[in-house]
């Protein structure tokens, strides 16, 4: 609002100064609404953030699909029959069985190694020696045999090119499984690990689709390409239910090597990191080296069914035999390590394996890695519930109540400051809100009917308990984890009864589209909107009234101006 009156007269300032600033009243009379309109869409901005934090707390104890919190497992290795032996580490999933098993450990997983058996003169110098080997594999895929047990399920395997964008298989032995699923046949391919392996998708758009999963098996006599260098044909008879175990046609596959092609620039440096750099079948990959001007080869992965494939492709000279690495019939001449897989037994049962770590297929819910000083060693996998993450949660929960809890009571509280006079807090008239606290405390803490076969009824056996003279949540993590201890079904369930009723309570309050928070955080929207206009309109009528004021006192004061010089000069003729 202008002030600037100078070009009246201080008496006629004086005037407009006191007329705008009476008329101006209503303005501060919006101004302080404006406030407190802003301060409670302030509280009620703030209560739904906390109600919410709570709500996230709440939604954090239902239980997951994948995994449970609330039936974590945790696992430990003890009774070594060495001392300070690692012999094992290991994780318990959800779906673990708690209680203790005895691992032994007879043999690891081995990657196949091979090298030169004598040291060439030079590892840095031109060979002189062109030709062309294959590593890896052979230098054609092919079939080294295959049965079909029953031939109206499958009549045979044979061998394809791949199709652009996917990985040969690695050289293995394949099971292609066939289950009876609700009257579907389906099919899956295993390797000899009884791994399902990733194909192509059958009947997908998409050249590059692949699942491991089951599939159904298609109608007739068709052939089914993996996309990946082989292919296998339904017998499109009366199918038979085969596994790995038993029934399953089978094939041994040998995947493509990796062509190597050697010049006579080439030092058996240059030889290795050729090798090194080739493209190879899933599983097959080699890595070579240098050792003492000696060439050392190594398979990437574990186990017999990935020992390493070399041989003579073309060219003038046979290159692994000049380097010492094949003999003259073609054998390694220089095994350095040969491949095996891990044996160990679990409580007496002997089991197999091509890797030494991330064994998840031994003991269900729980993920084995056998140690490096394992062999001829022993411990007990001990597996017990791990309530860690049961009370890391609960405990946030109890955090987010009291901060919720405390907000809506500060908020909705009417103190007395004198006598005769209150205060009130933001949320006092809103009934919804006054009644919040009391039923917050009420859903947390009273019984819950309806549950059979435990002896927990309401959450203080649990371990959470409201202070009576706070009316605060408290949480004894002894007492909780005693509790899921002793009867684990039983706590989850009185868990998830009280979850959901404070879900629903809490709902009603955050919902974003008709919750109680958002509505009334809108509305006081729409009020400080209304109310700003009201005082942007109120302010122009201020400036219009000061302009219209000076107006009219500069009339007045230029009319008495013209009656004082007239006075004057009827004084001078007098």
């Amino acid at each position: 609002m202008a002030t600037d009156i100078a070009a009246i007269n201080s008496f006629f300032s004086s005037l407009v100064t006191d007329t705008l600033q009476n008329e101006a009243k209503p303005l501060q009379r919006l101004s302080t609404d404006l406030q407190k309109l802003e301060t409670r869409k302030s509280v009620y901005s703030s209560a739904g953030t906390r109600l919410s934090s709570l709500l996230t707390s709440v939604n954090n104890l239902a239980t997951d699909s994948t995994t449970n919190f609330l039936d974590q497992r945790t696992a430990a290795v003890s009774e070594p029959s060495t001392t300070a032996a690692a012999v094992f580490t290991a994780a318990a999933t959800d779906q673990a069985i708690a209680g203790s098993q005895r691992i032994a450990v007879t043999s690891l997983a081995k990657a196949h190694s091979v090298g030169s058996s004598t040291a060439l003169e030079y590892s840095d110098q031109q060979l002189g020696l062109s030709g062309v080997f294959t590593v890896g594999g052979a230098a054609t895929r092919s079939i080294a045999s295959s049965t079909t047990p029953y031939p109206n399920t499958v009549t045979g395997f044979s061998t394809a090119d791949l199709t652009s964008g996917l990985r040969e298989l690695g050289s293995d032995s394949y099971y292609l499984e066939v289950r009876n699923n609700s009257s579907t046949y389906e099919y899956r391919l295993v390797n000899s690990q009884a791994q399902a392996v990733a194909i192509r998708k059958y009947g997908s758009a998409s050249a590059t689709e692949t699942t491991s999963a089951w599939q159904s098996v298609p109608a007739g006599q068709v052939t089914v390409d993996s996309g990946r260098g082989l292919k296998f044909t339904f017998g499109g008879g009366s199918y038979t239910v085969g596994s790995k175990a038993s029934n399953a046609a089978s094939v041994a596959y040998i995947a493509k090597g990796a062509s190597i092609t050697v010049t006579t620039a080439n030092t058996l440096a240059n030889i290795a990191t050729l090798i090194s750099r080739g493209t190879y079948a899933e599983g097959n990959e080699v890595t070579a080296g240098v050792v003492d001007r000696r060439l050392i080869l190594t398979a990437n992965n574990s186990g017999t069914h990935r020992a390493i494939r070399a041989s003579h492709a073309s060219g003038t000279d046979n290159i692994l035999e000049a380097v010492k690495v094949l003999d003259g019939g073609g054998a390694f001449s220089n095994v350095i390590q040969a491949p095996t897989n891990a044996a160990f037994s679990v409580d007496g049962v002997s089991v197999t394996r091509s890797q030494n770590a991330g064994l998840t297929d031994v003991i269900s819910g729980v993920t084995l890695n056998l140690a490096s000083d394992a062999v001829g060693k022993s411990a007990t996998l001990v597996i017990t519930r791990d309530n860690t993450a049961v009370v890391a949660k609960l405990k946030a929960l109890v955090a987010e109540f009291n901060s919720a809890n405390d907000y809506v009571t500060t908020q909705s509280a009417v103190t007395k400051t004198a006598d005769k006079v209150f205060s009130s807090g933001a949320l006092a008239g809103d009934s919804n809100f006054v009644g919040l606290r009391r039923n917050l405390i009420t859903d947390l803490q009273s019984r819950v009917s309806g549950l059979t076969g435990t002896g927990f009824s309401q959450v203080g056996d649990l371990g959470v308990t409201i202070n009576t003279a706070t009316l605060t949540a408290t949480l004894d993590e002894a007492k909780l984890t005693a509790a899921f201890s002793s009867d684990p079904s039983g706590a989850k369930a009185l868990m998830n009864a009280v979850a959901d009723r404070l879900q629903l309570r809490l709902k009603t309050f955050t919902t974003s589209t008709k919750g109680i928070v958002e509505a009334s955080v809108k509305g006081l929207t729409a009020q400080i909107s209304d109310v700003n206009t009201r005082i942007s309109n109120g302010k122009k009528t201020l400036v219009e009234r000061e302009t219209s004021l000076k107006a009219q006192y500069g009339r007045h004061q230029a009319e008495i101006m013209t009656l004082i010089n007239t006075q004057n000069s009827l004084s001078k003729l007098a």
